[in-house]
This record gives C-alpha cells, structure tokens and sequence, in this order.
C-alpha cells in the first residue's frame, strides 16, 4: 500500500520556494486583474455600442413613421393625378366633338343662340 507522504523535507531543501510561490501568485492575481479590467472594458464597450444601435433602429423607425405619413400624401395625390388625367381626357374628347360638330351640348347652345339671333325663341 502506499501511503501519502508529506514532502516536508522538499520545502526545508529550498529555502526560495516560498518566496517563488509567493511572487508567482502576485503575478497571477496581476494577471487576472488585468484580465478584469479588459473583461470589464470589453462589457462596457459592448453595451456603448448596443446603446448606438438602439439609437440608430431608433432614427430609423422614426424615419420609417415620417415615409408612412408622407405615403398617404403620396397616395391622395395619386388620386388626384388621375382625376386631373380623367379630366382632361374628357375635355379633350369635349374639344373633339365641338371640332368635328358632334357636341351635343354645344350644338344646342349655338342653335339656340341663333334662333335667339333671329327673333324665332
């Protein structure tokens, strides 16, 4: 069987062990400060830059709200440019008739300021 031996003697033999340990465990907890303090940067960075983002998907949703006001403009306005291109087609076929004489409306009027014209209404 072997049985756990201390190796107190090891640490008697050298004397800087300890000192070496104990410099060792300085630089470790060093180490691990400054890991720390780079971790804690680097978390501190990260939420920064959630932060700026949130701010740029804020602005840009704002912008989006701003296009779909503006959309209904653009949709009115729509419906008016066809009215206004129904209405002009209707002046212009208007115009054709009286041209050609075919203008019920317009006939009418003209006849009957002629017969005015000669005493006859």
């Amino acid at each position: 069987m072997n049985e756990f031996i201390p190796h107190k003697e090891d640490l008697a033999i050298n004397a800087k062990l300890s000192g070496m340990v104990t410099e060792d465990m300085k630089a470790i907890e060093a180490h691990d400060a400054d890991d720390h303090k780079v971790f804690d940067q680097e978390v501190q960075d990260r939420k920064d830059a959630d932060k700026d983002l949130q701010s740029q998907i804020d602005k840009a949703n704002d912008r989006l709200d701003e296009l779909d006001a503006e959309k209904s403009t653009h949709d009115d306005v729509e419906g008016l440019r066809k009215e206004m291109h129904q209405i002009r087609d209707d002046w212009h076929d208007r115009a054709s008739h009286i041209a050609r004489g075919t203008d019920i409306e317009t006939t009418k009027a003209v006849v009957g300021q002629i017969l005015q014209e000669k005493g006859l209404i």
